[in-house]
């Protein structure tokens, strides 16, 4: 009798853990990118490399003209478990504020917000394979050779790009294998918090992120995710409390 009982309830259990693992299996979301793929083992041809550099196109206004603040640096929660967050940033310096048009930004052909002085913005991407590429165009002209960088992101992780020109500030402590391209570099977590700590979010967030529905379906989230209204007085901060004066202790 004992034996009997003694099977059914390790029966029940074994039930238990497959109808456990299949509703965590369900529940799982897989996510997808919503920008256009790139496909790296195509062969670049003289006209596609032509195309890539003369084109017409937006453009953003440098720190010169655009002096408008955001709200200082904080770590971002991504919506989607499985995805990436890529800062992007450039610190603030002489040079940077005394530009009227940044250079252009693309990631795999989308054109997303140019990197003005003393500015950061983040990426949340799904995992795979993006190409990012920067020129310095002529208003909606853009004639210059673009400056190409090729990465993967993981998910869950979080990268951080910086965009240097000046370069004074030095590039990655170590000899970590890090991405590098010119005025693009990628910067270790530690040293890239210390710089980006007093860069200001000027534009939203992006999210190229799709969620498969079990219908096979995508659902999308919004692609810019706005930020609070700046606020100066956001930024004052006391290192003591306030007290009002009481005459009595004079």
């Amino acid at each position: 009798m004992r034996s009997t009982v003694a099977v059914c309830a390790l029966s029940l259990f074994l039930v238990a853990c497959q109808t456990h693992k299949g509703l965590n299996e369900n529940n799982q979301t897989h996510v997808v990118s919503t920008l256009k793929p790139v496909d790296f083992s195509e062969k670049k041809t003289f006209v596609s490399q032509k195309l890539a550099q003369y084109k017409v196109a937006g453009f953003d206004l440098g720190s010169w003209v655009n002096q408008k603040p955001g709200q200082f640096f904080s770590r971002v929660k991504p919506q989607h478990q499985q995805a990436a967050v890529l800062y992007l940033y450039r610190p603030d310096s002489k040079w940077n504020r005394q530009e009227i048009i940044a250079p252009s930004f693309f990631l795999n052909g989308k054109r997303i917000p140019s990197l003005i002085s003393n500015h950061y913005y983040w990426i949340e991407l799904a995992e795979g394979d993006y190409q990012l590429s920067i020129s310095r165009p002529l208003t909606v002209m853009h004639f210059q050779k673009p400056l190409v960088a090729s990465f993967s992101v993981k998910a869950g992780q979080q990268y951080f790009l910086k965009y240097e020109e000046e370069q004074f500030r030095g590039g990655p402590n170590g000899s970590e294998d890090l991405l590098r391209v010119g005025p693009l570099m990628q910067m270790p977590t530690k040293q890239a918090l210390r710089e980006i700590g007093m860069t200001q979010l000027k534009t939203p967030g992006l999210n190229y992120v799709a969620v498969i529905q079990p219908n096979g379906t995508l659902q999308k989230s919004k692609e810019k995710i706005k930020n609070k209204e700046y606020k100066a007085s956001d930024d004052v901060r006391l290192t003591e409390p306030f007290k009002i004066y009481d005459p009595r202790t004079w």
